[in-house]
């Protein structure tokens, strides 16, 4: 799983991921994560960091997401690859979390209710736009 992470990232961040349709058959990505942050590489004359919370609690409806990211709420969508997108923001402040849920093991369905994988893991990226400044940090999140 670890040799794959690279690429994983790069397919992520680049956008490179090929078509995507929201799911129908949604895995539940809803709950808390607990984030680890790369750092960010700033344009000259940028903060050297963005928000950088703990934790990451995802609320999920079929294949529409959201969360909150320093305060502000971004909603996005649930793709039929895992891969998610979500937006949000002020007029001179945005947000956009972008990545892919590694699902292990099988995914079960409870009755009446969207799958439940064993473990998810989030591989993504926050990018913070504050006027001219724009920041992107990869994290990794493990659901708590």
């Amino acid at each position: 799983m670890r040799a794959a992470v690279p690429g994983l990232l790069a397919c992520v961040l680049l956008g490179a991921c090929g078509d995507q349709r929201p799911c129908t058959a949604c895995p539940a990505l809803t709950g808390p994560y607990l984030i680890s942050w790369q750092r960010g590489v700033p344009a000259d004359g940028c903060p050297a960091r963005g928000p950088v919370p703990v934790n990451l609690t995802l609320s999920q409806q079929g294949n529409r997401l959201s969360t909150l990211v320093d305060g502000l709420e971004l909603r996005g969508t649930l793709f039929d690859t895992y891969d998610f997108s979500l937006n949000g923001g002020l007029d001179d402040l945005g947000y956009t979390l972008r990545g892919r849920a590694v699902v292990d093991g099988p995914l079960a369905l409870p009755d009446g209710g969207a799958p439940q994988p064993a473990r998810v893991r989030l591989v993504g990226s926050l990018n913070s736009r504050k006027g001219a400044c724009d920041l992107s940090e990869p994290f990794t999140a493990d659901r708590l």
